[in-house]
C-alpha cells in the first residue's frame, strides 16, 4: 500500500521555466554572453543549477571563474525573482488536497537549491503543508542519485514499498530506479512522453485526475 507521495518540483508541481529563463539570461547578459531561447531552457533544466548555468554558457561552460561570477549573479537575481512568474500547474492544489484527505503523506525532492524551495511552495500552495520539502543541499547527492529519496523515507518513517515518486523528466525516472521506488511520469511538465517512455517510466499521467487515479489504484 502506498502511504507517501514524493514530488519533483519544477515541471511537476510548478511551472518555473519563465523565472529560470529570465534570471539565467540576465546573468548571461551581464557577463556579455548570448542569451538562450525558452525552448532551449526546457531541455537545460532538471539537473541542478550548476548544470543549468554551465549548459546555458555554451562554449564557456567549462570556464570555472566565469561560472562562479554568473552563479553569484544568478543566485542574487533568482532570490528576488523566483516567484515573479512561477505558478502551480492546473489541478495540482486540488490533487494535494485529495491526497491529504485520503491520508497520504506528501514530500518534495528537487534539484533546485534548497533555499529557494520553501518560498516557491509557500506562494504556490499556501493551503498545503508538505511533510518534508528538500532542495539540493550539502550532504545529499543530487538526483538522479536515489540518496535523497532514501533519506526522506528514512526521516519520515516509510518504506520504499510505501512510496511513489512523481516527476516529469528522465532524471526523475532514473532517480526512482536508483531509489528502488515506483514512479509515475507526468506530461504537463518540461519534457515529453517519448523521453519518459524511453527512460523506462511504467506509469504516465496526462493530467492530475489521471495521476490521482494511478496513485490510489496502487493501494
Amino acid at each position: 500500500m502506498k502511504r507517501i507521495v514524493i514530488f519533483d518540483l519544477d515541471g511537476t508541481l510548478v511551472n518555473s521555466i519563465y523565472d529560470l529563463k529570465d534570471c539565467v539570461n540576465m546573468a548571461l547578459s551581464n557577463a556579455n554572453l548570448p542569451q538562450n531561447s525558452l525552448k532551449e531552457y526546457y531541455t537545460f533544466v532538471g539537473n541542478g543549477i550548476e548544470n543549468l548555468l554551465r549548459t546555458s554558457m555554451r562554449e564557456q561552460g567549462n570556464n570555472d571563474e566565469l561560472y562562479k561570477l554568473i552563479r553569484k549573479d544568478f543566485d542574487s537575481l533568482y532570490e528576488k525573482h523566483c516567484n515573479d512568474k512561477t505558478v502551480a500547474y492546473d489541478g495540482v492544489a486540488d490533487l494535494l488536497y485529495k491526497l491529504k484527505a485520503k491520508g497520504y503523506a506528501t514530500a518534495v525532492l528537487s534539484n533546485k537549491a534548497h533555499r529557494f524551495v520553501g518560498a516557491i511552495l509557500e506562494k504556490c500552495f499556501p493551503s498545503h503543508t508538505f511533510d518534508a520539502a528538500w532542495g539540493q543541499q550539502e550532504g545529499i547527492k543530487r538526483k538522479p542519485d536515489g540518496e535523497g529519496v532514501k533519506k526522506l523515507l528514512e526521516l519520515l518513517g516509510y518504506s520504499k514499498e510505501e512510496c511513489v515518486y512523481i516527476g516529469d523528466s528522465d532524471v526523475d525516472v532514473i532517480t526512482a530506479k536508483n531509489a528502488d521506488v515506483d514512479m509515475i511520469g507526468v506530461l504537463w511538465g518540461f519534457r515529453d512522453k517519448e523521453e519518459l517512455i524511453s527512460t523506462g517510466a511504467k506509469y504516465i499521467a496526462a493530467d492530475t485526475e489521471e495521476l490521482f487515479g494511478i496513485i490510489t489504484g496502487m493501494d
